[in-house]
């Protein structure tokens, strides 16, 4: 891999990468940083601090895979120690407040992964990881009844929340006796997913959300026929993903080809289309433009990321085009991923979920997959654009940008893996030395 020379504080990258996770170690510090009040968001009248001690997206887990990464690729400097301290923290908060969700990003699969990470290739932790099975096994059949009733919502299947993401770290555990059941439960209601549902007259996919499922009041008002969300994130490619990751990995299941085809269909179909002619995806795809057959050609808001937009949904569709022998949605895949880092939208911040990191590694599947020599290019780019980020007056080195209501575009101290500068330092290092834990598997790449 090509490696860049120095960050903008004058170290290699590798050596900024441990600088800053040596300042992650002290725990009240790093408390008195992100739980201060300028990072806090603010919903309505109410403001709320995004540092979740137990969640991957925002609280120690994250962490807990940056220092796994670090120990892994750096066995003698005791990284493998500071994984543990905070591991320790994290059960002992779990001990105290228990575990409130099978998710993800802000529950029990993200804190089962961040051990996976800490594990050194299953030889320790096992005692801890079997009670995060246990949890799952408790509940995740609980979310899977709940799912089945009363209209879908995103936070039911997404990667995010859902039990897409859930699947994310089954998958991991898939030679398991004990989960391999439970994951292929997972598989069929995702399954389910691409059977259609009657609404009103007509036939529609069974991943339509209702007006009343949306996030918030402003979208059940623009969306009152409901609507089909396109990201990644909380999107039909979730589900699409980890269909095809399941069958690549030995999970097969009835009509599970049917649904990656219908579901890679719709996503292509559903297409936007720039003033370059070249395809991109929004957010979401509303009843009138399902019923019309296609996209409107007016798009409010176009974000090309991880999250939502051609990035994420590039890497759906290439493994469906996998999955298939659908050479031809490979190279739409291909093509529209390298017209997207031509001209990136709306990117602003270095972080995954939403920022050039999640871009960058996304371009480094897709060269390992493709081998287009231009792949690189664009890799170095996007990781200079990164680097310049960096700012030593920052405790972490790495700010995520957000957009504020109020307050307009800020910067603030995040740690966590989706926005946070964990996420951003794990995927420098993956640029720099490769990749040795299992943490890229929270964004099913």
């Amino acid at each position: 891999m090509e490696t860049s020379a120095i960050s903008a504080t004058g170290l290699p990258i590798v050596d900024r990468i441990k600088q800053i996770a040596l300042n992650m170690q002290d725990y009240d510090r790093l408390l008195d940083v992100v739980t201060h009040p300028h990072n806090d968001l603010q919903i309505g009248n109410e403001r709320i601090s995004p540092w979740n001690v137990a969640s991957l997206s925002h609280g120690i887990p994250g962490i807990c895979m940056l220092y796994a990464e670090l120990h892994a690729h750096f066995p003698e400097e005791g990284w493998d120690q500071k994984g543990h301290h905070y591991l320790s923290i994290l059960v002992q908060h779990i001990a105290r407040e228990g575990m409130h969700s099978p998710s993800l990003f802000s529950g029990a699969a993200g804190i089962g992964l961040a051990t996976v990470c800490l594990s050194q290739n299953g030889q320790l932790y096992g005692k801890f990881i079997q009670r995060i099975h246990d949890y799952l096994l408790i509940h995740v059949p609980v979310m899977l009844d709940n799912a089945r009733t009363g209209g879908v919502r995103s936070g039911d299947y997404d990667v995010i929340e859902g039990l897409s993401g859930i699947a994310a770290y089954l998958l991991w555990f898939r030679q398991d006796e004990q989960i391999r059941p439970l994951l292929e439960q997972v598989v069929d209601y995702l399954i389910e997913l691409a059977q259609p549902i009657r609404w009103g007259h007509q036939s529609i996919p069974g991943w339509h959300i209702p007006a009343a499922h949306q996030f918030s009041e402003s979208e059940s008002q623009q969306y009152p026929d409901g609507n089909f969300n396109l990201g990644l994130s909380h999107g039909i490619p979730g589900p699409l993903l980890v269909l095809c990751k399941a069958w690549q990995q030995g999970v097969r299941r009835a009509n599970q080809l049917e649904a990656i085809r219908d579901m890679g269909a719709f996503v292509i179909r559903f297409a936007s289309t720039d003033q370059q002619g070249h395809l991109f995806w929004k957010g979401c795809i509303g009843m009138d433009e399902f019923q019309q057959g296609r996209a409107h050609e007016q798009t409010e808001f176009r974000r090309d990321a991880w999250c939502y937009g051609s990035p994420g949904v590039c890497v759906a569709l290439w493994h469906a085009g996998e999955v298939l022998a659908r050479t031809e949605w490979k190279q739409l895949a291909l093509d529209t991923f390298q017209h997207t880092l031509e001209e990136i939208h709306h990117i602003y911040s270095p972080t995954f979920c939403h920022g050039f990191a999640g871009i960058a590694q996304i371009a480094s599947q897709f060269q390992q997959w493709s081998g287009s020599p231009s792949m690189q290019t664009h890799i170095d780019r996007i990781k200079h654009t990164m680097m310049e980020h960096d700012n030593p007056q920052y405790v972490f080195g790495f700010c995520n940008l957000e957009h504020f209501e109020h307050r307009g575009m800020t910067a603030v101290q995040y740690t966590g893996l989706l926005d946070g500068t964990t996420g951003t330092a794990l995927t420098l290092l993956h640029l720099e030395l490769g990749q040795r834990t299992p943490w890229q598997q929270a964004f099913l790449l």
